[in-house]
């Protein structure tokens, strides 16, 4: 018997999205597929682990929101399957919520009201001995938002408007935080602030997250593992393990501490993804697991040492 912990948060299995019109057969070039993710050949299973954040990466209009989509249950696959622990995914769900690119926020509801709406869809006495809007606090509190409570969405910037869909998302403590591009309509010094903002949330909320971008650096600032897509239709070829364990150092102080080693792996993810880019033939076959070819020197942890003992070489 296969023990509950050993079983994938999420499983997809070979799956496709044809978008092709009603009524007309599939274009054979395939150019009416929007997701493909059994290729040329039977691919494995696409498995992600409990608590695991999940980047899924390629250029505009692959068709990874396609695939989200359909792990939200928001759109039935053409083929194939998603499993979510184990059991199969049949449509929407609140264990599933989703966090989309354009702003969400009732117009005519306070900040605090906004996140409130969720808990009063569908508690399911996950308030019980909290008040609810004790629960909506705690959430705007996390999201930097504790100040804003009777705001209403007009009076906020794009970035807390995005805080505001994210604390909605969180308080209803979802298996599986889907987020599509949730940072791409935003100014970059304000993205930049919002992945500092996921990085922190990932340290206290400990749920899923699928987080589709197409952003080199954004995925590797964030990642855990990060999956690069092929051009239309989606397949995703490439599956990296971030070379910085979050457990064991924290994507901030490897970012800032081993700035060298950092930039080198963002390299190599932005070189995948471009040369994917530039060869849309590029055969639709899934690589071998890859922790890719990039190793974490030694360097910057000597130089670690060296300011802690006050040795020099």
């Amino acid at each position: 018997m296969t023990a509950t912990h050993d079983i994938p948060k999420l499983e997809l299995v070979n799956l496709r999205l044809n978008y092709s019109p009603r009524g007309k057969s599939e274009a054979r070039d395939g150019s009416n597929l929007a997701v493909n993710l059994d290729g040329d050949n039977s691919a494995p299973p696409i498995r992600i682990s409990r608590g695991e954040f999940t980047v899924l990466l390629g250029p505009s209009g692959c068709g990874k929101s396609s695939l989200l989509r359909m792990i939200a249950g928001l759109v039935p696959p053409t083929a194939g399957k998603v499993l979510k622990d184990g059991e199969l995914v049949r449509g929407p769900g609140n264990d599933r919520v989703m966090v989309f690119q354009t702003y969400t926020s009732f117009p005519w509801l306070t900040v605090e009201q906004n996140v409130l709406f969720a808990l009063n869809l569908e508690d399911k006495g996950k308030s019980e001995g909290q008040s609810k809007k004790g629960r909506a606090r705690q959430m705007l509190e996390l999201v930097d938002l504790g100040d804003s409570l009777n705001k209403y969405p007009r009076e906020l910037s794009g970035g807390m408007k995005q805080r505001v869909a994210i604390a909605r998302a969180l308080v209803c403590d979802p298996d599986v935080l889907l987020m599509d591009e949730p940072f791409g309509a935003l100014d970059p010094h304000i993205r930049v602030r919002m992945q500092d903002l996921m990085l922190r949330i990932g340290r206290t909320v400990r749920t899923t997250v699928l987080f589709v971008t197409h952003d080199a650096r954004e995925a590797v600032i964030l990642g855990d593992v990060i999956y690069i897509s092929t051009l239309r239709p989606c397949f995703l070829k490439y599956r990296i393990v971030h070379p910085f364990n979050k457990s064991a150092t924290d994507r901030e102080t490897a970012r800032d501490r081993y700035s060298g080693d950092f930039l080198g792996f963002q390299r190599e993810v932005e070189d995948r993804m471009q040369y994917l880019i530039e060869h849309p033939d590029a055969p639709r076959s899934m690589e071998k697991d890859d922790d890719t070819s990039f190793r974490r020197s030694t360097l910057g942890i000597l130089e670690q040492l060296s300011d802690n003992t006050g040795v020099r070489e």
